[in-house]
């Protein structure tokens, strides 16, 4: 394992996954900019592409990660690494783990 640069965020966020092998859903229950860990009955392939689909807390609209990697796989759990966002998906994730940015307040 690497250090982490990153600081990870506890979440409990619902998430839908696509590949063109495979869908399912779980729980995503940590977050960074670079990437994010999902609690899941599917068993996804390390090096499987995925499309993810993070609902955050609130009426924020879902964070679409049109391409994530699974980088690690334990029991129930993967890992993920952020490739690609769509449209404002990385800012509004950015403003998300950044609440002390003034343009994150509401």
């Amino acid at each position: 394992m690497h250090p982490r640069i990153r600081p990870r965020v506890g979440v409990d966020y619902a998430v839908t996954f696509t590949s063109d092998h495979l869908s399912g859903g779980g729980t995503l229950t940590n977050l960074t900019i670079a990437g994010a860990e999902i609690r899941s009955a599917v068993d996804c392939p390390i090096d499987a592409h995925l499309c993810l689909r993070i609902q955050s807390s609130g009426a924020r609209p879902p964070i679409v990660v049109t391409l994530a990697v699974v980088r690690w796989k334990r029991d129930d759990r993967f890992g993920v690494e952020f490739v690609r966002f769509e449209g404002q998906s990385k800012q509004q994730l950015e403003d998300m783990l950044n609440p002390h940015d003034s343009s994150a307040l509401e």
